[in-house]
Order: structure tokens, then C-alpha cells, then sequence
């Protein structure tokens, strides 16, 4: 199945759908205490005291008949090793299924594929099938316990429905983000957005609304293809599987939006893998999580694009990475790092595996292995590091805060200009770069806050004599961007702070082993590799100019607040957290 241009799409950054609501939605497990299980919105000061956590009355109204109904709170008392979010998902689905529908029609639920024929014809020790057997063995006991049955050889029952409904969820179901970018559930919505396939060079992105938003298209851009002999399925009742209202969960309402201007009848495609991966890592991925092989124009370019052939240089970087043992036992450590960092919030042990590793290499029987900075598990150990520095700061004395904030602003940095030059040559990598360059100007912001007690209300300068950066962001295109535009403006801003960078750049890493390897950082220039020696941290930290931090954090929240307005809108939470840094309470930019 597939979704095409209804019309021509000249422009990006234009909303194709109305906003839609899911069939149904889980938060994961460690935002269940933290966020509204309805809407997903952070929890107020004094929730609603009930299990789950809801904001407000009509939310809990709502949603928790939903819950109790599908017997989402039984998955406990049935051992499941993972996250129970696609579990409970399953489970809110399964209560819009008939309950006698021919076994033969589960192979399509809701008018979408469940795919358990190709997701279960590996062989039991597959992670994948245990996880869908197992999973399903949870749901069914659930069930057994909310129906007051006894909980007797369900290891031994034939769970076809229950496997079939968790196999649609695990191909269907997108994750749900947050303004910062960080996944907080999962959720499954209709044809409309599910049939919209996948490419690793996508032409449209997807953006989640606040629930306070009124955001989205008046209407559909795109529709299904209506030939290459695709089943016909009516729309606006989506199956007769279904029983009743499709907005069963509230839950986070998503749009899609164009990345690249679209043809009338050409398909629209949208990206399931992190596509700051080489060739070689994506199709793993996508086989591994939903047994296909991508055949999209950038797979099968021969030779391969310039940013593929620059990422299969980064895997291969001191040997052949990504067929190297090693490196799943050195993904495996960072891995490991970064999920006790997440659920210990221990940020000193964290930062130091990752910088041992990045720094001296991982060590893998008599291997040495190296990763390049590029690569995505560096990205990956960047991300993890700047916000672990952010949250030691909160925890030292003055002098020590100061340099955490240094640290945290200084990896924050060079995350957006390593995804940066990628971006030029990929524009379907804006939403990540959206949310680096926001990051690293907010990293920025707090540094020059820090260097002053008690000028937490401060703003980053916003003026500029070399660009138009303030303009372009204020400016709310109703008929999108044009895409020659946004190039202009992202090598326009990346000259104009490539001066200021490099001017900062040894003020913010003094005393970091590994991040005084950067030589230049706008460049993308580092010392050999292989030679990789600690400082000896006597360099002097210098005196920077606050003037000079509040620049460079301007540029960047508004460059980043550009690309969130195309891929996400004037109103999505991250152009408005951007205004909120941008202007003072008076409604005055910085540096105005």
C-alpha cells in the first residue's frame, strides 16, 4: 500500500494532512509518573491520584475506562522483559476487534498489514519472534485475569489474534516525541499516515501537536494509490474490523508535513529508520524491525550518494566497523552507559565510560576499536554527554558549574556542526538538525547565564549585520519555503558564526581530554586520531566575552528555529520554545 500527492506540492514546509488522531497510544514505561497517560502532556505539580497518571478529570474520563477495559493493568503479574508500552497498545487495539472475525482476515487489522507471517518465520532464538511470542503469552494473560478466568497453559494456547495485533503494532506504530526530541510512547494511527511508506531519502516528516494546538492542514493532500493493484479499502470506515469510534484514545494528534516539493501522483514517503546511518546500518535496521529491504533512489544509487559514501567511510574507519564483532559489543557498552545514565541519573560515571571510550578507543579482545566522530554512536555519546554535563552543573559549586555548562555546550555545539555539513547534502535530515542547533543555542545561552550570578532572565543577541536569520524565522510562510531559499540561509549562517565558533571553541573545551582533540570544529578538523593524549589541563580557560556567547547563541536558536518552523510548523513545540528563549517577558528580542 502506499499514499501519493493528491496535487502538486511546489514548496516545503506545508502541512499535507488534517491533524490526525491516533487508533490508539502507550506511553512508555519510565514516562508513566511523569506524563498524562491521555494527552501525554507533562503531568501538573498535583496529579490526579489514579493509576495511571492523568492532568486533568476529562483526560482520566477518558482514557481510564480504556485502560481497565483492556486489561493493560494485569501486565505486570505475567513476566515480560522489555517495555510494556506495545503491549498495552496491542491490548487498546484488541477492544476495537470483533471477537469472531474469520482467522483468515488477521492478516490485515484497522486496513493495516500485521506482517506476522514474515515477523515470525525466523526460528525461536530470533529476538525479534520471542519478543512478539512472549509478548503475546503477556496480553493473553492479562486478558485471562481481567475476565476473572484462571491463568492456566497459556504457554501452551494457539494466540493467533494476540500475535497478529502485536506484530501490526511493532510494523505500524511510530514514536511519539516530545520538543526535545526525546521518544515518550508509542502510537498506531490509520491508513491515512500508515500506508505512507518509507524511504531513506523521504520527501515529508511528521510532526506531533501539543494538545492545546488547533495546528494542521483544513485538508488531505495526499491519498492512496489508486493503482498497481492495491486492495481497495474504504477510507472513512478503515476496516470492518473496526467497532467503533477510531479516536478510541485521544492521544497525540500527528500531521504530516513536505520536506520536498512533491509531484501530483508521486508517492509521499517518510523516514522509520535514523537515516544518520550508513547504507549498510539502515538496511540492518529496517530488516531487523521490519523485514524489508529498502529500495528507495538513495539505496540503490550507483555509486552511492556523497553523504552515503562519506557515511560508509565512517563505518569503515580503522578497519570494517560495521562487520566487526567488536563493534556490537562496544554498541552494546554505549548503549549500556547511556540506559544506567537514563535510569540511575549517575551523569559523572556516565560521561566517563563514554569519553574513555571515545577517547582511548574500545578495547575488544586485541583489538583497539576507534570510533570516527561522525559516526552515528558518536552522535549518539554527544547527545548524552552534553545533556549529562547539563545535569552535573546543577550539582557543583560555582567554579565547578562553570565548567560542566563549558562541556555540555561545547559537545551540543559540535553535534549540530558534525550533522550540519550532512544536512547540505541530505535535506531530509532536518528535523534532527532542528532540534541540535536548538540544543546547542540553549547549551550556549546557559553558559553565558552562568558566567554571571543572577542573569538567568538574560537573552541571546539577536542582531545581526551579516544575516536575516531573525526576519526568516519571524516570517510565517502559509505557502511554505522554497527549497533553494533554505540552502542559501544554512551556508549564509553557518560563515557567519564560523568565526565566533572558532573564537570559543578553546574556552568551551579547556580541560576536556577528548574535546581538545577538535582542532577546528567548523572544519571538522581533528588531530590524529590514533594519537589521542589527554590535556594536561594547565592551558589557561581565558576570558570570554558574554557578548560573544550570547551572538553565537542567537544565531544558532534561530537558524534552529528555522528548520523547526519547516518541519514542524510556526506553532509546534519546539518553534515556540524557541521564541520563549528568544524574546523577554516584555515580548522583546535579544539584542534589540
Amino acid at each position: 500500500m502506499e499514499m501519493v500527492a493528491a496535487e502538486e506540492v511546489n514548496t516545503i514546509g506545508i502541512n499535507l494532512t488534517p491533524p490526525l488522531h491516533p487508533l490508539a497510544s502507550s506511553l512508555h514505561d519510565s514516562f508513566l509518573f511523569s506524563h498524562c497517560a491521555s494527552c501525554f502532556s507533562p503531568l501538573p505539580p498535583n496529579p490526579l491520584h489514579s493509576s495511571p497518571l492523568y492532568c486533568s478529570p476529562p483526560c482520566s474520563t477518558h482514557h481510564s475506562p480504556l485502560h481497565l477495559s483492556s486489561a493493560a493493568h494485569h501486565l505486570h503479574h505475567h513476566p515480560f522483559h522489555g517495555q510494556t508500552s506495545h503491549l498495552r497498545l496491542a491490548l487498546l487495539l484488541l477492544l476495537q476487534i470483533k471477537k469472531h472475525q474469520p482467522l483468515k482476515q488477521y492478516h490485515r487489522i484497522h486496513g493495516l498489514l500485521t506482517n506476522r507471517h514474515k515477523l515470525l518465520i525466523s526460528t525461536d532464538d530470533d529476538e525479534l519472534s520471542t519478543t512478539i511470542k512472549t509478548g503475546a503469552r503477556a496480553m493473553a494473560a492479562a486478558i485471562m485475569m481481567r475476565d476473572g478466568a484462571a491463568v492456566v497453559d497459556v504457554e501452551s494456547r494457539y494466540l493467533l489474534l494476540e500475535e497478529a495485533v502485536l506484530c501490526m503494532v511493532l510494523t505500524n506504530a511510530v514514536e511519539v516525541q516530545d520538543r526535545f526530541g526525546r521518544s515518550v510512547g508509542v502510537a498506531v494511527y490509520d491508513v491515512s499516515f500508515s500506508w505512507i511508506n518509507h524511504s531513506c531519502s523521504p520527501n515529508a516528516c511528521y510532526r506531533f501537536l501539543p494538545p492545546e494546538s488547533h495546528g494542521g492542514g483544513k485538508r488531505c493532500l495526499i491519498r492512496p494509490a489508486s493503482s498497481d493493484g492495491c486492495e481497495k479499502i474504504d477510507l472513512s470506515t478503515n476496516s470492518e474490523l473496526l467497532t467503533g469510534s477510531p479516536e478510541i484514545c485521544g492521544g497525540p494528534r500527528i500531521v504530516v508535513r513536505s520536506m520536498k516539493p512533491i509531484k501530483k501522483g508521486e508517492q509521499v514517503t517518510i523516514a522509520y529508520t535514523d537515516l544518520l546511518q550508513s547504507k549498510e546500518l539502515r538496511q540492518l535496521d529496517l530488516w531487523s524491525k521490519y523485514r524489508f529491504t529498502c529500495c528507495c533512489h538513495r539505496c540503490v544509487a550507483v555509486p552511492l550518494t556523497s553523504v552515503d559514501q562519506h557515511l560508509q567511510e565512517i563505518s569503515a574507519y580503522n578497519g570494517r566497523l560495521s562487520h566487526d564483532v567488536g563493534v556490537e559489543s562496544l554498541t552494546e557498552y554505549v548503549d549500556d552507559a547511556i540506559d544506567d545514565y537514563i535510569s540511575s541519573n549517575d551523569a559523572e560515571s556516565c560521561c566517563k565510560k563514554l569519553e574513555d571510550a571515545l577517547l582511548n578507543g574500545f578495547h575488544y579482545e586485541r583489538l583497539v576499536i576507534r570510533l570516527h566522530p561522525q559516526h552515528h554512536l558518536s552522535l549518539n555519546c554527544y547527545t548524552t554527554l552534553a545533556s549529562a554535563y547539563k545535569v552535573r552543573a546543577m550539582d557543583e559549586n560555582r567554579l565547578n558549574a562553570l565548567k560542566m555548562n563549558r562541556f555540555s555546550a561545547a559537545y551540543s555545539l559540535l553535534l549540530a556542526l558534525l550533522t550540519h555539513r550532512l544536512f547540505l547534502s541530505e535535506s531530509s535530515l532536518i528535523k534532527s538538525v532542528s532540534y541540535y542547533w536548538v540544543g546547542a543555542g540553549e547549551a550556549v545561552l546557559n553558559l553565558a547565564r552562568s558566567l554571571v550570578p543572577n542573569s538567568g532572565s538574560e537573552v541571546p543577541s539577536c542582531k545581526c549585520s551579516r544575516c536575516g536569520l531573525i526576519d526568516m524565522f519571524e516570517a510565517n510562510f502559509d505557502h511554505g519555503h522554497c527549497p533553494n531559499k533554505v540552502l542559501d540561509v544554512s551556508v549564509e549562517f553557518l560563515n557567519c558564526i564560523s568565526d565566533i565558533t572558532r573564537k570559543v571553541w578553546k574556552f568551551l573545551v579547556c580541560g576536556n581530554g577528548y574535546l581538545e582533540v577538535v582542532k577546528d570544529p567548523v572544519e571538522l578538523r581533528w588531530l590524529d586520531t590514533e594519537k589521542f593524549v589527554g590535556s594536561n589541563g594547565r592551558d589557561s580557560e581565558g576570558i570570554m566575552e558574554r557578548g560573544e556567547l550570547l551572538g553565537l547563541s542567537g544565531h544558532c536558536l534561530l537558524y534552529g528555529g528555522i528548520l523547526a518552523n519547516i518541519s514542524g510548523g510556526h506553532d509546534s513545540d519546539l518553534s515556540c520554545y524557541v521564541r520563549q528563549l528568544v524574546y523577554d517577558g516584555d515580548g522583546k528580542r535579544g539584542g534589540s
